[in-house]
């Protein structure tokens, strides 16, 4: 198991964090919710310690210990004071290596997790990103699903695929230690290999690739939120992975396009015409090709208009790219902004999480000021050229089908498509 170590001693803190693999990429067909949530029972319960213990234990020495699962893998972390850092590796590592599942424990989660998708179907934020995700995704990608599951698949785990997804995708052949904070390789690696140098996991994690993110066509959906007086919009389509060497002139494109306050869309949607209080976009990278997203709430009875909108500043830089004063302004943004993600052990442990998740090279930071000054006009039109094409996106609306349907009708985008809260079409 790979240790990264970086010493940073202005403060007597120190964050461990182990990066896994184990996301809801590998969530079994119709298991959703499974890597999330054996991810959150590691520390409900170890072979040496119950729930109770282990959370006693972590607050008696002033420290905290997570654990979480995302779509393309886990994390689990520590925060402690350094002079604690032995006593705060010896639980982690009980927690890591040695969890039982208490069937009580997961029974608690389920209900959790149950109330808050139940909760989610009446957030209309969350419910057109989620009909987005299912719109753009083929049926069988887990992209395309929430990682938290869904209430019938959350319903129907049972403590042996938790146990199975944890033997068969944790082990340290598929983990990244690192360590940050007010230490020195010469103290913490003892400690580290006393508390995981047993450790051995399944010997080989069933990881295989994710499916092809092809095949899900462009369409124009609606969920029906009676009496909403805004609609919730959500553009997109798979865009990019993470491990691109598109990955700077997108970042560059997307701060002019809709990632700042003074972006394109926000300076037109909201400053401009006043149809919200706030308009984004984003790039999501991902192991596979993650979304490009267009989103933001706005007046119900403006939804056609702002749809127009979104798409045609999405179209403009589609054809004509940005402006060299844009270029400018926005590499100066993000040169400025890099330094104050790195003030803390907590950032920078945040900030390596995604070398060994992605595959990223060892010295990829060090290299990151001179690969976003790089950046041209020209590499900016031909990402925006490749994977901007306002006709491949989808466009769901969370709103009051009385209002804005017919306005999506006249988007001459094709049939208007009900969905429900889950994002999937309306029977009847």
């Amino acid at each position: 198991m790979p240790v990264w170590i970086v010493e940073q001693h202005r403060s007597p803190q120190v964050v461990l964090t182990a990066v896994m693999h184990s996301g809801a990429w590998l969530d079994a067909p119709g298991k959703s919710g499974t890597a999330t949530m054996t991810a959150e029972m590691l520390d409900a319960g170890t072979r040496t310690r119950d729930a109770l213990t282990l959370s006693e234990s972590v607050e008696f020495l002033g420290a905290s210990l997570t654990f979480r699962g995302g779509l393309d893998g886990a994390v689990g972390t520590l925060l402690t004071l350094s002079r604690h850092l032995g006593e705060g590796i010896a639980l982690f590592a009980d927690a890591l290596t040695g969890p039982v599942f208490p069937p009580d424990q997961m029974e608690r989660l389920r209900r959790q997790r149950l109330t808050m998708l139940m909760q989610q179907r009446d957030r209309p934020a969350a419910v057109a990103t989620t009909a987005l995700m299912r719109r753009i995704y083929p049926a069988d990608h887990p992209y395309g699903i929430d990682p938290s599951g869904t209430e019938s698949t959350v319903a129907g785990l049972v403590r042996e695929d938790i146990l199975r997804f944890y033997e068969t995708h944790y082990g340290p052949h598929d983990a990244t230690l690192i360590v940050v904070g007010d230490v020195t390789p010469e103290a913490v690696l003892p400690m580290l290999e006393d508390a995981l140098g047993s450790w051995r996991g399944s010997p080989a994690a069933a990881r295989g690739p994710l499916p092809p993110v092809e095949g899900a066509k462009p369409g124009v959906y609606l969920i029906d939120r009676p009496g909403a007086p805004q609609s919730e919009i959500r553009i997109g389509a798979p865009a990019l992975p993470r491990r691109t060497d598109d990955f700077f002139p997108a970042t560059v494109l997307n701060r002019v396009l809709g990632g700042q306050f003074s972006s394109r869309i926000n300076m037109n949607l909201r400053e401009r015409r006043g149809y919200t209080y706030g308009a984004h976009s984003s790039f999501v990278f991902l192991k596979e090709p993650g979304p490009f997203l267009v989103s933001g709430a706005f007046a119900a009875p403006t939804t056609r208009e702002a749809i127009e909108e979104l798409l045609a500043e999405v179209g403009a830089v589609y054809r004509s790219g940005i402006t060299a004063e844009e270029l400018a302004f926005s590499r100066r943004g993000l040169i400025g902004a890099f330094a104050l993600s790195f003030e803390t052990p907590f950032q920078i442990a945040a900030a390596l999480q995604a070398l060994p998740l992605y595959g990223l090279p060892d010295d990829y930071y060090e290299g990151l000021l001179e690969a976003i000054e790089g950046v041209t006009l020209e590499d900016v039109a031909d990402v925006a050229a490749r994977v901007l094409d306002p006709s491949g996106m989808s466009v769901v609306a969370a709103g009051d089908a009385n209002v804005v349907r017919p306005g999506l009708a006249a988007l001459g985008r094709g049939e208007v498509t009900m969905l429900d809260t889950a994002g999937e079409p309306v029977r009847g």
